[in-house]
């Protein structure tokens, strides 16, 4: 797969705010002391390229679609019922206004335009999400609205899900979107276009059991079997369409979206500009003219930037640097800034191992390295230390899901409880237990493996750290983000500690991505025909309590039985944005990059 140079530099506000932010923070009061952060080099400045886009030339207008639908389908829930018509996403006494220019940072380079494929990290989110349409798009809760369709449906007992679309909605090349666009999408998601099947938006085939574009305008799902979830992936920012015919190898060169805004500048591995679509389908919308991106991977310089407003906002799943942190909350008291907790839901952090090879083939070396796991430790290393001893964001998500949610087990029932969350001197105890399993598992003397690390997060030396307790000497074997996701979807690795975010938080997800066998995100080659079968009862399951049940006996086979992996403490994050910034919603994600309209931004607008 081709990809840009990479390249970075920092934009032209970042040595503006250097002596800015140091007094800023003096002024609020001490924090946290910073954590040494290394201080990105710069490298020789980039040579801007113009994408070869074509700009549409604003003509007259096809059938236009209004901001809301005017029959909007069945809300994702058990009972498939008709959603009520979205509220503003402004203020009701205030009307969004037009125009302005965005400043947006994303940590990451974004080597192509595939959103449905690289989406494993939330800049490909950021910044392509402004360029795509969906059939179906979340804004606010966990609405879910039409966006390229006018109506939807269900028939034959809830197992076909029927599309209307929109005529005249044009891609930038000028063609029009009709159903063929979109049925090939979808199968290209599923993997039947060329075998590569979306890491999140994957997860589609195991229902989708045929996908009829009947007419020019008209699109039929049939499923294996009624579901409340497919509505929610749908609106995924990685099931984006396509014009019909798009290769992965096109994708690198150009987008192939309708979206609300055209890509105009790029400079590889450093910014991308985005101008409003002349000729966008919705009503009025984007409202905002320009949108730049500029790639910042230095946390520090992120925080710097957003704390002098030099960026609008910063929606990342993850807290910034501690030091900062009090500057942010004061921010927020003086009535400048908005924070916003995502919402609660599932994030599969942890110890990943590839079950299929040695030496974690074998169930007792998994459960040695689920032991040594020390969690409390991992909390005080991983997540902010500000306001709380298990981090400001606290380390609410345990195992798979938040310790008091529906799909939750109580921390009472966890630390000291269950096999590798012991503290204190239990865990000293699991420590030695850990040791005997490696000698038992034949290697007397220990023995020397690699541990794949993406990016330079201090986990990945804790765990090198843990692992050596117990004679498991690791040497770290740093990628990048693509070679991390390519390496771990051919299974060339052999252990990884690594995040999986989920975007729904719907346990459809967490399992059928991950743990059935073949799962779209199944990285660690794991496979039990038993949880296959429950699989399939658990997501046909409209009862909430005999679902729940479900569940979490499928994650009793996953976690203490076979030891897919050794999960690790997660943590809730928060979005800070100015309040120059409206119309911004998280959606239903705990993912934030996952909620379609958050990353496409047409309905965000700027006060001045």
């Amino acid at each position: 797969m081709k990809r840009f140079p990479f390249h970075w530099q920092r934009p032209y506000w970042v040595a503006s705010i250097l002596v800015p932010i140091l007094l800023f923070i003096l002024a609020c009061g001490p924090g946290e002391q910073p954590t040494p952060t290394p201080t990105p080099k710069a490298v020789p400045t980039a040579t801007a390229i113009t994408v070869p886009v074509a700009t549409p030339t604003s003509t007259a207008p096809g059938p236009v679609a209004t901001p809301t639908p005017t029959r909007p389908g069945p809300v994702a829930t058990p009972t498939p019922t008709l959603v009520s018509t979205p509220t503003s996403a402004a203020p009701a006494a205030e009307k969004p206004r037009s125009g302005g220019t965005m400043e947006e940072v994303y940590r990451d380079v974004v080597p192509n335009f595939d959103v449905q494929l690289l989406s494993a990290t939330p800049s490909f989110f950021t910044a392509n999400g402004k360029l795509y349409n969906n059939l179906l798009i979340n804004y606010e809760g966990q609405k879910i609205e039409c966006e390229v369709c006018s109506e939807w449906h269900l028939e034959n007992n809830s197992k076909t899900m029927v599309f209307t679309l929109i005529p005249g909605i044009k891609f930038h090349t000028g063609q029009e979107l009709t159903s063929e666009d979109v049925k090939y999408s979808l199968r290209m998601i599923i993997g039947d276009v060329d075998g590569i099947v979306s890491p999140r938006s994957g997860v589609l085939k195991e229902y989708l059991q045929s996908i009829e574009a009947p007419s020019k305008y008209g699109v039929r799902l049939n499923l294996a079997r009624p579901s409340s979830f497919v509505p929610k992936v749908l609106s995924l920012t990685s099931s984006a369409i396509f014009r019909a015919g798009t290769t992965r190898d096109d994708l690198n060169k150009a987008p192939a979206g309708s979206g609300p805004y055209l890509l105009k500048r790029v400079i590889p591995g450093a910014s991308w500009e985005m101008e409003r679509n002349p000729d966008y389908f919705k009503a009025g919308l984007p409202y905002i003219d320009k949108i730049k991106q500029t790639v910042v991977v230095d946390p520090n310089t992120i925080a710097a930037a957003f704390l002098t407003h030099k960026v609008e906002y910063d929606l990342y799943p993850q807290r910034p640097p501690d030091q900062f942190l009090p500057a942010y909350y004061k921010l927020r008291d003086d009535g400048k800034v908005t924070i916003e907790p995502f919402l609660k839901g599932t994030a599969l952090w942890g110890i990943w191992m590839n079950v299929t090879k040695p030496p974690f083939n074998n169930l007792k070396m998994r459960q040695a390295v689920n032991l040594v796991a020390d969690r409390r430790n991992f909390a005080d290393v991983t997540h902010s230390k500000f306001g709380d001893p298990l981090g400001g964001a606290r380390a609410q998500l345990l195992v798979f899901y938040e310790d008091d949610g529906a799909y939750g087990r109580p921390e009472s029932q966890i630390w000291d409880v269950l096999p590798g969350w012991g503290t204190g001197a239990k865990k000293q105890q699991e420590i030695q237990q850990a040791k005997q399993l490696v000698i038992d598992s034949g290697y007397p003397n220990g023995l020397d493996i690699k541990e794949m690390a993406r990016g330079t997060s201090a986990y990945n030396e804790l765990v090198q750290q843990e692992l050596f307790k117990i004679g498991i000497r690791a040497t770290l074997d740093p990628v990048t983000p693509a070679q991390h996701a390519d390496k771990l979807a051919k299974l060339d690795y052999t252990i990884n500690p690594y995040l999986f975010r989920q975007t729904t938080s719907d346990p459809d997800e967490v399992i059928g991505l991950a743990w059935v066998t073949g799962g779209s995100r199944n990285i660690n080659g794991y496979s039990n025909p038993e949880v296959d079968k429950l699989f399939i009862q658990m997501s046909s399951e409209l009862d909430s309590a005999k679902k729940v049940a479900l569940f979490k006996q499928i994650e009793d086979i996953i976690i203490f039985k076979d030891q897919g992996y050794a999960p690790e403490p997660g943590n809730i994050a928060e979005g800070y944005w100015w309040k120059r910034l409206e119309g911004v919603h998280v959606g239903m994600a705990m993912h934030v990059a996952g909620s379609s309209g958050n990353a496409r931004s047409d309905r965000w607008w700027l006060r001045d």
